[in-house]
């Protein structure tokens, strides 16, 4: 049977051990608080971000179609351009 020294020791060593694993578990538990709020505020600026965006792509569409509305309405050319015209040379 071990001696009360070996005891104490062992007790002694198994507190240290339980403090090191209550203050480990403490900042597990910050880091994730952390990571949950820098995760919901990543969230919010993308849900920000995909609003500016679709918001963007609706105008760039609407000028893209009034684009293609105003060269279907341009009278033909009179005849072919030649395939150098408005090249300097």
């Amino acid at each position: 049977m071990p001696d009360d020294d070996e005891l104490e020791q062992r007790v002694s060593q198994l507190e240290h051990d339980h403090r090191l694993t209550r203050w480990y578990t403490g900042r597990v538990d910050r880091d994730l608080a952390e990571i949950a709020a820098t995760q919901t505020e990543h969230t919010e600026t993308l849900a920000a971000h995909t609003g500016r965006f679709d918001s963007v792509d609706a105008q760039l569409r609407s000028l893209t179609q009034m684009v293609g509305e105003v060269l279907r309405r341009l009278p033909e050319p009179d005849g072919p351009e030649e395939p150098t015209a408005g090249l300097s040379e």
